[in-house]
């Protein structure tokens, strides 16, 4: 069984990692080599319906766990093309989560499939979630202007 090593974050105010963003996830994420992985209680804030986390929340944990899974694993720079979510069981409220992505299939040096699921504190598989992901050298991520180049570079370290 691999052992699993933290991801160091570059981007403090990204709803979804930033670890600074007061409003956000503050999601982290350690990698095996083969998955990422993050653990969270989504606060009440983020609640929908009663006390169920929202499907947008939940979406977006789905998009951030395979966004960080095909930059760490492909050694490339990403941007979502498509996402399709499932809710397979409610998600409350407080409750932990573990949360996976991985690479499903690489089509070609430009483009993957990815697959996110978040489980329960029970174990139940709750949210599934498979994306296709452009994939980009440094060089090419660089030019389309997204991110400060000292992000980026930052970011690389970590590959």
């Amino acid at each position: 069984m691999n052992k699993w090593k933290k991801i160091p974050n570059v981007d403090s105010s990204c709803f979804a990692c930033g670890p600074k963003n007061p409003h956000g996830l503050k999601m982290t994420f350690e990698s095996n080599g083969k998955k990422l992985r993050s653990t969270l209680i989504v606060p009440d804030h983020m609640r929908g319906w009663s006390n169920l986390v929202h499907g947008g929340i939940l979406s977006t944990i789905c998009d951030e766990v395979m966004a960080w899974a095909a930059i760490y694993l492909s050694k490339r720079f990403i941007l979502t093309r498509t996402m399709t979510t499932s809710f397979l069981k409610p998600v409350i409220i407080g409750s932990k989560l573990e949360i996976f992505g991985y690479i499903k299939e690489r089509i070609d040096e430009r483009n993957a499939i990815l697959a996110g699921e978040i489980y329960d504190e029970k174990g139940q598989l709750c949210t599934t979630s498979t994306g296709e992901f452009v994939l980009f050298t440094p060089d090419s991520f660089k030019k389309l202007n997204i991110m400060p180049n000292d992000l980026l570079d930052q970011m690389m370290v970590s590959f």
